[in-house]
């Protein structure tokens, strides 16, 4: 796993970065210079437009990473592939947004309670949603080409630093709210400019098509991948989004109040999840690769090492927000304390799907991507029933509550299927371990009475023990050689060069 520990660490601290600015953005200064509403806005905006981008794009990102090897010629570059991509997703573009606007009327019923607020902005969510698809393939192309670092920075460093530029300069009153929320919209258009610059600079940038390339035995299985992967290829966002969506549309009042700690709870969970899309994102062309040549131990060594790696990743990052939660939201607004019980259970699942590996990236890649779509509909259709059963009764805790219950049983499901396939399985007695010492060291760690008034102070000393406690005997008993060579690499090998 060494080429993928280097670009996955990369990846990894870019996400860091990222999330550094966006716990800013979204945990401090967007709700500190907005009003719940506005904030809920911004949220339920990103969520529709996101929603609709992945929608759009037909799977086109699950069709960039199987198909490029079989496009690339590096003399004729990728043979129409690209032109191929930008098609199909523009196609996309207008069936969706073709339903959306026929759908006005309805929408906009379900949001009547803040109907004046999001009225506003409905025709411009289109325009949100095609720069950010714009985004999306040609981030997939470069991800394809194995140049994730550099939109790995785009979506998670450069467009928050964006937003965070443009509320600052509306909080001093250079421009309207009105103002802002357009800006806001069409930050995604710039990195998709930035993407094309980075292809051109590549000399990658060719929508140039080869006849060859255009039959019906190479654009028949294409097409028909694309199809498939479209409803797993959205499953995470919809997950992620439909929660949302689904409270603005059925809290009886204060949807974009409870929308806005929703996302503050939702947000904060997206950062255990960062070590598995950064794992995730380079490790899809190398089993694509592996599996091209059916080497299956390959991949199976890798599926077991990933459920080690990602466990202990999750439960330190998991353990660490668990343990200084209430310190955490001590910075926000008293109204934003409900989003404590959400955040420690969808922690839970997030957690848990990390245990289960890198099995979504097993099924996309190999010839089970069928599969993983019928699962996909599975797990959308129990997020909707689920919402719709717990909403009504604990109201946004309903939706934490039926987003965990669906991550376990469709966690468990690919389990299944993928043992029963391929006969592999992700867990071991090392992931076991990691598991053990991530609780003994939480327990321990709640069990010190800390007698200190700074949050910040009493931050820095929980997570500094409980990081201590729970990396170094996974170090000592060497429990993850994968974890063992990053600390080597990046801490003890530093360590000794400031010595020498």
């Amino acid at each position: 796993m060494g080429i993928v520990q280097r670009q996955a660490f990369l990846n990894t601290i870019i996400n860091y970065i990222g999330v550094i600015i966006g716990f800013l953005n979204i945990v401090i200064l967007f709700p500190l210079f907005l009003s719940q509403e506005e904030f809920g806005l911004t949220r339920l905006v990103l969520s529709l437009a996101t929603t609709m981008a992945q929608l759009s794009a037909f799977g086109v990102h699950r069709i960039a990473i199987k198909f490029f090897p079989i496009f690339r010629d590096k003399p004729n570059k990728n043979n129409g592939l690209l032109k191929i991509m930008l098609i199909i997703s523009s196609l996309g573009f207008i069936l969706v947004t073709g339903i959306y606007l026929l759908l006005k009327m309805t929408i906009l019923d379900y949001y009547k309670d803040d109907s004046e607020l999001f009225s506003d902005y409905f025709i411009w969510i289109p325009f949100a949603t095609f720069g950010f698809l714009l985004f999306l393939v040609f981030e997939s192309f470069l991800q394809a080409l194995r140049k994730t670092v550099f939109t790995n920075f785009l979506r998670n460093v450069f467009i928050r630093f964006y937003w965070l530029i443009i509320l600052v300069l509306y909080y001093y009153g250079y421009f309207s709210f009105f103002s802002f929320m357009i800006f806001f919209m069409i930050g995604y258009f710039l990195t998709a400019i930035l993407c094309i610059i980075q292809l051109m600079l590549l000399n990658e940038f060719s929508i140039d098509t080869n006849s060859k390339y255009q039959k019906k035995r190479i654009l028949k299985p294409l097409i028909n991948y694309g199809f498939f992967t479209l409803l797993s290829g959205t499953t995470l966002v919809l997950v992620v989004n439909v929660d949302l969506i689904m409270i603005g549309a059925m809290m009886p009042s204060d949807k974009l109040t409870n929308i806005a700690v929703y996302a503050i709870a939702t947000y904060i969970v997206t950062i255990i999840y960062i070590p598995s899309n950064s794992l995730s994102r380079i490790s899809a062309p190398i089993i694509a690769y592996d599996w091209k040549k059916r080497n299956l131990k390959n991949i199976s060594e890798f599926y077991k090492k990933s459920s080690v790696i990602l466990v202990f990743f999750g439960g330190l990052i998991y353990g660490c927000i668990a343990l200084n939660l209430d310190s955490l939201l001590s910075f926000l607004k008293p109204e934003y304390s409900e989003a404590k019980s959400i955040i420690l259970l969808l922690g839970l699942a997030r957690v848990f799907d990390m245990a289960s590996g890198l099995n979504l990236v097993i099924l996309t890649v190999t010839r089970f991507y069928r599969t993983e779509s019928v699962l996909a509909i599975l797990l959308l259709v129990l997020v909707i029933i689920t919402n719709i059963i717990f909403i009504p009764i604990y109201g946004i805790f309903g939706a934490a509550l039926g987003t965990t219950l669906v991550f376990l049983t469709f966690n468990i499901v690919v389990f299944i299927y993928i043992w029963s396939k391929l006969k592999m399985q992700p867990f071991s007695m090392e992931t076991l371990y990691m598991i053990l010492l991530g609780i003994l060291s939480a327990l321990t760690v709640l069990i010190i009475p800390f007698e200190f008034s700074s949050p910040i102070i009493l931050i820095l000393i929980k997570t500094s023990i409980f990081v201590i406690l729970y990396f170094v005997p996974v170090y000592l008993l060497k429990i993850s050689p994968d974890v063992n060579n990053l600390a080597d690499k990046l801490l003890f090998n530093r360590l000794r060069k400031l010595k020498g």
